[in-house]
């Protein structure tokens, strides 16, 4: 039964939930796991379900803020967007569990929340307390959406605050938590090589077959198109866009030898990923390998650890790379892979995803929700792959001290401004800044150009790029369907 809330601030309980909401009026109700009125009011997307339930994330209950509107000080309304916070205490997980809020905003955007009452630390030994939260106030338009998206979550017009507790490793040991991603990896993205055709280019990671002995001795016969994806991601979901004609062409210059690399790419740092890949040359006994590299994001630094790096890894001659073109790379890192801005990360990655194919989707939320886990433990350790592309960070630095070499790099980025009132600007921008680059242009994840211009590094500032320009409205996420793009690429890969 709605409840109505109290513009005041005064408390409004509903069962087992305290929720305050100074400046905001309107109704609230608390919808039970599996009730009719939780399941009309959330309409999940199957893509979310499903990528919940297989990251252990169970609903606890759902509270839904309705018919809402910010007063001013007279009680008239006043446009929303100052900052003012709406805070909801519900009841602890639960010994054993951790827990997080989704608020899914009236424009379908989401953005994780974590307790303000009970410190990441402490979540192993304090499962049973109640847990507060605060959200923003700000009632957002759902017409002020971009598209016709609904989002992941949510029928747009309402708040939507989904309560979601998850089981703790070994909660007996308080820190076992801190693996998730990594042993998710492990599991879910072991390291391996495929092949990358029309056919077989949807097709997920978890279902590929790896390159047998055999095919491994072909790849010897001319050069290889080598496709390596970012952080989050499979191949189907770095590279799922590019249209068949243009991959079908780019298999006929190579006679076929098109492959994609898949990698664990949070849990181990891009000189991890070359020396598994240099295990597995030496493995295959595959033969000396001549590589025109295609990276999307984090790629990127994979592709250049190998043609800077690989020596030094374990690649032995196995391997060479002719040509590396990076896609949105981190060259210069990213101010989301520093501590304090993960969750950033988590918040923009997971709206990217409601404008990629679902089934892709369904690749980038899963890790994704491993590490929406280890951050609500306060647990960072596993997750190096995504620290390696801290700006401020030893690794990176250490990196962007290489040699030089004879890989031909070229370098395709864009700067993008989320539409006024979209949900992207929504979560990404406070007052037109955004919260994380400041004034820095970027794609959303990574500075525009970090991409291609490093002082003093060998190989740097990348001549021959194509940076695109704020108008087209291109972000981290949507590069490879487009025919510039594809141009580019087809100039720069001659087989």
């Amino acid at each position: 039964m709605p409840e109505q809330l109290r513009p005041e601030g005064i408390q409004v309980h509903v069962g087992d939930v305290v929720i305050t909401t100074p400046g905001l009026s309107g109704t609230v109700e608390v919808h039970p796991p599996g009730s009719p009125g939780m399941r009309a009011a959330e309409d999940t997307t199957p893509v979310l379900a499903e990528a919940l339930v297989d990251a252990g994330l169970v609903e606890q209950l759902t509270v839904e803020i309705s018919q809402q509107s910010e007063l001013d000080g007279r009680g008239g309304t006043r446009a929303g967007g100052d900052g003012d916070r709406v805070t909801v205490e519900v009841p602890g997980p639960g010994e054993g569990n951790g827990q997080v809020l989704l608020y899914a905003a009236e424009d379908g955007s989401l953005t994780w929340h974590y307790p303000d009452s009970v410190a990441p630390e402490q979540v192993a030994t304090r499962g049973g307390e109640r847990r507060t939260y605060s959200i923003p106030r700000a009632v957002v338009a759902p017409e002020s959406a971009e598209g016709t998206s609904r989002g992941l979550l949510g029928a747009l017009g309402s708040k939507l605050l989904k309560v979601l507790v998850f089981p703790l490793v070994e909660p007996a040991l308080g820190k076992a938590a801190n693996h998730f991603a990594a042993r998710w990896e492990a599991k879910r993205r072991p390291g391996l090589v495929r092949w990358y055709t029309p056919e077989t280019r949807l097709v997920p990671s978890s279902e590929a077959t790896p390159l047998t002995r055999e095919e491994w001795g072909r790849l010897g016969q001319g050069p290889v198109l080598m496709l390596v994806h970012g952080t989050f991601s499979t191949a189907r979901g770095g590279f799922g866009a590019l249209p068949e004609p243009v991959l079908g062409e780019l298999h006929q210059r190579y006679g076929g030898r098109v492959v994609a690399w898949e990698h664990p790419s949070i849990s181990l740092t891009p000189r991890a990923n070359v020396e598994w890949l240099a295990g597995q040359l030496t493995s295959v006994e595959a033969p000396d390998l001549t590589l025109d590299v295609v990276t999307h994001s984090r790629g990127g630094l994979v592709g250049r650890a190998l043609a800077e790096r690989g020596e030094e890894l374990g690649i032995d001659g196995r391997a060479s790379v002719r040509t590396l073109v990076m896609v949105a790379p981190p060259n210069a890192g990213t101010a989301l892979a520093d501590v304090k801005n993960v969750r950033h990360l988590l918040d923009r990655v997971t709206n990217l995803v409601q404008f990629i194919p679902a089934a892709a989707g369904g690749d980038v939320l899963g890790p994704v929700l491993e590490v929406v886990k280890q951050v609500a433990v306060g647990a960072f350790s596993g997750l190096e792959g995504i620290m390696a592309m801290d700006p401020g960070g030893t690794d990176l630095a250490d990196f962007n001290t290489g040699k030089a070499t004879g890989t031909a790099y070229r370098v395709i980025s864009a700067e993008y401004e989320p539409p006024h009132g979209s949900s992207l600007g929504r979560i990404a921008r406070d007052a037109g800044t955004d919260l994380v680059f400041g004034a820095l242009a970027n794609d959303l994840v990574v500075p525009t150009g970090g991409a291609w211009d490093l002082p003093q590094t060998p190989g740097f500032p990348v001549e021959e790029r194509l940076v695109l320009d704020k108008a087209l409205g291109v972000d981290h996420s949507t590069f490879f369907g487009r025919e510039d793009v594809t141009a580019r690429l087809l100039d720069w890969l001659p087989g």
